[in-house]
């Protein structure tokens, strides 16, 4: 069975800190990126390189998940959609209906539910955190793509619902996942907790598209990587899109369009790692 490589050093994860921290992201990147592995990879991962005592696996239909945990610590992470980019865009339960958090996405509202239960369940991710916070832990919420939209939903779902606290929930290649009112709600239950990676030219952060139709909205503070895989955490729109044009332009005549390719878990970890060092106006 091959082992998992991790970028991250376990050994510097501040778990007490509700801060942006690179060494952090890192660790919950490399998550984000570890949940698509097999079930036996990441217990394996989790329970003998970083030694987590707890650790539990979750596949619903259409969504896979873990939770693990040790002494300080417990981190859920949400599978995304790895080489299916186009399920989200083509997704067809676009349209927002209302939840206890607002108005969200349908498709990603159902596939969270498959797993995270109710109160009056025993076996699913609410009753799991429980269980495992036998030591008032810190908790951590991760993914990317789907797996974003999922943890976002999720972190939602465990504050403003259940009055749980976070430290922390980092997601990279996010879609958009609900409305104005529930961006509003989210960013106000979190302050300065979410953090939102976008790789450049990653396609899936502007879907679905915002408008007067569904009136998408984004929520946390976002962290833009640029053309030239550096870090920054505030640039005007304009420089954006500027800056979108020369990746592209720099992906002419390679195999693979540059919004997919910005879009890899892989491709995250690795600038991720790259910038770990990168102070940040919420550090």
């Amino acid at each position: 069975m091959a082992q998992y490589i991790f970028h991250a050093d376990i050994s510097k994860f501040d778990p007490a800190t509700t801060r942006y921290r690179g060494e952090n992201a890192l660790v919950l990147a490399d998550c984000a990126k570890l949940v698509y592995q097999p079930e036996s990879e990441i217990r394996e991962a989790m329970e003998v390189t970083w030694k987590f005592k707890n650790f539990k696996f979750f596949d619903g239909k259409s969504t896979q998940a873990f939770i693990a945990g040790n002494e300080a610590m417990i981190i859920i992470a949400f599978r995304g959609t790895e080489g299916k980019v186009e399920d989200i865009i083509a997704d067809a339960k676009v349209k927002l209906v209302k939840g206890p958090t607002g108005s969200v996405h349908h498709g990603f509202n159902d596939a969270l539910q498959e797993v995270w239960g109710d109160k009056a369940v025993s076996d699913d991710m609410r009753s799991c955190i429980k269980k495992f916070q036998d030591k008032n832990q810190s908790i951590w919420f991760c993914g990317h793509s789907l797996g974003a939209a999922l943890a976002t939903l999720a972190t939602a779902e465990y504050v403003i619902n259940d009055g749980g606290k976070v430290n922390g929930l980092y997601t990279i290649g996010q879609p958009r996942v609900g409305n104005d009112e529930f961006a509003a709600r989210i960013d106000n239950a979190l302050t300065d907790k979410y953090f939102r990676f976008v790789n450049n030219d990653d396609v899936v952060p502007r879907i679905p598209l915002p408008g007067l139709v569904f009136n998408y909205m984004h929520a946390g503070h976002v962290l833009y990587i640029d053309s030239n895989g550096n870090l920054h955490d505030s640039l005007p729109w304009w420089i954006q899109a500027w800056d979108r044009l020369k990746g592209v332009s720099k992906d002419i005549g390679k195999v693979g369009l540059a919004d997919l390719k910005d879009h890899n878990s892989g491709g995250y970890v690795a600038l991720i790692d790259k910038n770990r060092a990168v102070k940040t106006q919420w550090s």
